[in-house]
């Protein structure tokens, strides 16, 4: 499994993280690692460095959603 980078956005229940392009599982080794703030959700981006929900990384990763959808 690939490294997660520090920045990568997660969803919010912790389980995924974004690539640029899709959603890419979270080895439970590293949620495990994470302890109290995957718990908690006020602090997890925090915790994790997560960057902020801009439009473009929204409007990129809605673009990316519908390209999945058009393949399957």
């Amino acid at each position: 499994m690939a490294d997660i980078p520090a920045d990568a956005p997660r969803s919010e229940d912790g389980y995924y993280w974004w690539d640029g392009s899709q959603w890419q599982p979270v080895n439970q080794d590293d949620q495990g690692q994470q302890g109290a703030a995957a718990q908690d959700p006020a602090q997890q981006g925090a915790a994790q460095g997560a960057q902020p929900l801009t439009d473009d990384l929204f409007a990129n990763m809605l673009q990316a959603a519908a390209s999945d959808v058009r393949e399957a």
